[in-house]
């Protein structure tokens, strides 16, 4: 599996890739009604793309009027070259940033875009740990009311989960996008919007139950790795035996 959820791996991928731009699943054309939907102000409403990439995004969005967009990624490479790409876009920020430890103060975006960046992250090491850490930050920079986009290819059953955490207090509407495809796998046929609006009490909620779900995910992990190295001894003692 590629290490989606690692630094090295997209600084790496950034600095050899070809392509000057690319759009993982949607592009903004098939996101444009439901952004648009939110009524979020074009000229006031603030934006975090998170895990942007070299996607075309942002630059589609601030060209139709949205002119207060930030940007982050892990990898400097990839800033960079979107920097570069977008210095004639004023007001367009790119900055290296940790999704896990975001730098901008509590309640100040209206919408917090991720396109497939929750999906890289679930690539990772600790995942559920990560995600976590994630959602926290996300939830805290977003203004009460203001709405927490994901866009995923992955089916609801694998991704509610983790957005129905206690410490979170989000509103989830689903939305389903079928793709112009014939036949192939699950992941090809359809892509999902996650609309999650942040609800009142959201920061109280956090800063009560965070800790506490960090822990439990922590004994999660321990359990299921002692269960697996269990289930390793045994089949090793098995195959001894024959």
């Amino acid at each position: 599996m590629r290490r989606y959820g690692d630094i090295k791996y997209w600084e790496e991928h950034y600095k050899n890739v070809e392509e000057d731009t690319f759009d993982w699943l949607e592009e903004y054309p098939s996101l444009k009604e439901t952004i648009s939907s939110l009524k979020i102000s074009k000229e006031s409403g603030k934006i975090l793309n998170v895990g942007c990439g070299n996607s075309e995004l942002s630059e589609n969005m601030y060209d139709d009027g949205y002119h207060n967009i930030y940007n982050i990624d892990i990898s400097n490479t990839v800033i960079n070259i979107m920097t570069e790409r977008s210095k004639n876009r004023p007001g367009m920020i790119y900055e290296v940033m940790d999704v896990c430890d975001i730098k901008y103060d509590n309640n100040l975006f209206d919408l917090v875009i991720d396109k497939s960046t929750m999906d890289a992250l679930l690539c990772g090491d600790d995942y559920c740990i990560t995600i976590s850490k994630m959602l926290k930050e996300i939830q805290r920079v977003l203004k009460v009311g203001g709405y927490y986009m994901i866009i995923s290819y992955e089916e609801p059953d694998f991704r509610i989960m983790h957005l129905k955490r206690k410490f979170l207090k989000f509103n989830v509407k689903i939305i389903k996008i079928e793709q112009n495809t014939v036949g192939g796998t699950l992941y090809d046929n359809y892509h999902y919007i996650y609309l999650c609006k942040k609800l009142e009490g959201a920061d109280e909620v956090s800063e009560k139950f965070f800790d506490e779900t960090i822990k439990e995910l922590i004994e999660q992990e321990e359990l299921e790795e002692e269960d697996e190295w269990q289930e390793e001894k045994e089949y090793k003692e098995n195959k001894n035996q024959k």
